[in-house]
This record gives structure tokens, C-alpha cells and sequence, in this order.
């Protein structure tokens, strides 16, 4: 049997979070050595090398974290997705009431109209000018 170069013992420690087989399967393609499951898990035991499989985030590749059932992120990938989501309703929520007569320019218009409608009573006061609902 043939000793462990170092950087074996590399990929061990750096693969050891997802198992025996994946780190078999990472030894063969890298080194070119075919190891068995418990030749892995002794030599893992021997350096202190965890082998229990961890879960990974697919988005970010955070080792360890727990995943949320739904979508498979951790919590911090899953808060940025929220985010994301609630950025996106939000911009159409804002198209909507862009469109409505309820909406900020809608608002603007109708106090522009208050505004020049009581401007010309007042004018029309001050200088005994015939009103509009006068004029016809």
C-alpha cells in the first residue's frame, strides 16, 4: 500500500464535508489513486478529519449552515432572495399606482388644480370679474 502524499491529504481535508465516496471519487480524479471507504475513514480518523457529510448552499457554497426546507438555501441566501422578491413587487406595485388616479402624480395634478381654480376666485373676487360658472 502506498503512502499519502500531502496532497491527498489535501483533498481529505478539503472534501472530508461531503463524505467518504465523494472524497474516493476526488482522489481517483485528481491523484490517479484508487483508496477504499475505510482506508479514507482510517486515515481521516489518524489527522483528525471529519468525514461526516455537512450540507453546502448551492448559491454562496457556505459548508455546514442549515438549509431552509423550501428553497435549499441557508438563511442568509434565503433573506437576500426575500429581498430580491419583495424589491421586484415593489416596483410593481409602484407601476400600478403610477397608472391609477390615486397615484403620486395623480395627487400632483389635483393640488395644481385646487391651486389655480382658488387663484382665479380670488381674482375674479378682487377685480368683480364675471366667474367661470358665470360665463357659462
Amino acid at each position: 500500500m502506498s503512502a499519502w502524499t500531502v496532497r491527498q491529504e489535501e483533498i481529505l481535508r478539503e472534501y472530508g464535508h461531503l463524505g467518504v465516496e465523494a472524497v474516493a471519487e476526488r482522489l481517483e480524479r485528481e491523484c490517479g489513486v484508487r483508496r477504499g471507504k475505510y482506508a479514507i475513514a482510517m486515515h481521516a480518523s489518524r489527522i483528525h478529519v471529519s468525514l461526516a457529510t455537512r450540507p453546502t448552499c448551492p448559491e454562496c457554497g457556505a459548508i455546514g449552515v442549515r438549509l431552509n426546507k423550501a428553497n435549499g438555501l441557508c438563511p442568509e441566501c434565503s433573506l437576500r432572495l426575500r429581498v430580491e422578491e419583495e424589491r421586484a413587487f415593489n416596483e410593481l406595485l409602484e407601476a400600478e399606482a403610477a397608472g391609477r388616479t390615486d397615484g403620486p402624480e395623480y395627487e400632483r395634478l389635483a393640488r395644481e388644480y385646487d391651486r389655480m381654480r382658488q387663484r382665479n376666485s380670488r381674482l375674479c373676487r378682487r377685480y368683480g370679474l364675471a366667474s367661470k360658472r358665470e360665463r357659462g
